[in-house]
């Protein structure tokens, strides 16, 4: 594959990055939920907790998101590899496995501040 292929697959992992935050890690640690009736009990709860045990709430939430991205990208890997999945932009092919790992693996490696691997070495 070229170098378009390539880096449709780094755009899309690193979209995935930046796409990682959610606002529900903000809403615990923050004011709580938007003021709702349907909100009430979740606010309620969220008033009673202390500084720290908001923080642990948010991790959880946050560690939730995380695994969600996670497990359909490793959905969409093994569509991929054993049912010729092609995920296509602008008439272009995205790469697959170009550095012989997992998009789940390479998403996480981003995550965690990890440059690209130089595909020749």
């Amino acid at each position: 594959m070229g170098t378009q292929e390539l880096e449709l697959y780094k755009r899309f992992i690193d979209d995935l990055v930046e796409f990682r935050p959610g606002v529900l890690p903000r809403w615990i640690k923050g004011n709580g939920w938007p003021n709702t009736v349907e909100n009430q009990k979740i606010n309620k709860v969220l008033s009673e907790l202390t500084a720290e045990q908001k923080e642990i709430v948010a991790l959880i939430a946050q560690s939730a998101r995380d695994g969600g991205i996670h497990d359909v990208l490793v959905y969409l890997t093994d569509q991929i590899n054993l049912e010729g999945l092609e995920i296509v932009k602008n008439g272009i092919i995205m790469e697959t496995e170009p550095f012989d790992s997992g998009m789940h693996y390479d998403w996480v490696c981003r995550r965690e501040g990890d440059s690209w691997p130089n595909q020749n070495s």
